[in-house]
């Protein structure tokens, strides 16, 4: 993918990077339900409807995710009820860095950081294609 087919097209969450997302949000749910279940089998089921909205919440909020790159600026949309436009321009991207977990090699995504002064930007799940693309990219523009 080249820096012109990344300009014209939004990087938005795939579903299998959606779910990784939401896999990642559950596991610390399902490491402490069997804790709260030993306390009273009505906390636990409190606990584990509680947690259960927590995870949908983060699905949701990874289905609002748009990441737009553009000539001099890097703009990503995020949020449900509270829309957030963060602006970040591309000269003052200091660093980019590519993570990949095991989970989501398997879905064919990316986790992308991007470090500007005073400002650090997270890219959760973006298909790897376009994360390398747009590491790629913001790496020639830093100085």
């Amino acid at each position: 993918m080249t820096e012109q087919e990344l300009r014209r097209t939004a990087i938005v969450i795939q579903p299998r990077g959606r779910a990784v997302l939401c896999v990642w949000a559950a596991m610390p749910g399902l490491l402490l339900a069997p804790f709260v279940f030993w306390q009273s089998i009505w906390a636990g089921g409190v606990f584990c409807a509680v947690w259960a909205a927590l995870v949908f919440l983060v699905r949701a909020r990874a289905c609002s995710f748009a990441a737009v790159l553009g000539a001099r600026t890097l703009t990503v949309y995020s949020g449900i009820a509270l829309p957030l436009r963060q602006v970040l321009p591309r000269r003052a991207v200091t660093g980019v860095q590519q993570l990949r977990t095991p989970l989501l090699r398997l879905a064919g995504a990316s986790v992308l950081l991007i470090a500007a002064p005073g400002a650090r930007l997270l890219l959760p799940a973006v298909p790897a294609a376009q994360a390398g693309a747009l590491a790629h990219a913001l790496a020639e523009e830093a100085p």
